[in-house]
């Protein structure tokens, strides 16, 4: 975490979204695995994402995103082949205030 000159943390606008899996998800997923970790890398590799993974009974893939705004933040997941493929039925994005190092944002 950072910390201002004044000792103050800062914070990185973010979201938190949790992506519903489907009942099914554990078989409905393999066609589409290889291209949804591509999709979770290349939002890794541009920052867009700070943490991506599953939940390990596959009931959500939990993520922690930068977005301009939550719609934005949404799109990113809607461009998803998990999503597209239904293998996630449900996407929930919510306000996330994340101490990152090096921090940028709103206190």
């Amino acid at each position: 975490m950072s910390h201002t000159a004044t000792g103050e943390l800062r914070f990185t606008p973010t979201y938190l979204v949790t992506a519903t899996f489907a009942a099914d998800a554990a078989l409905r997923r393999e066609p589409y695995r290889a291209a949804h970790l591509a999709h979770m890398r290349d939002l890794l590799a541009d920052g867009t994402a700070l943490v991506v993974g599953a939940r390990a009974d596959l009931r959500a893939s939990v993520l922690v995103l930068r977005a301009a705004d939550a719609p934005a933040a949404r799109a990113h997941l809607e461009q998803d082949p998990y999503w597209r493929h239904g293998v996630w039925t449900a996407i929930d994005v919510v306000d996330y205030l994340a101490a990152t190092a090096p921090t940028i944002g709103r206190s």
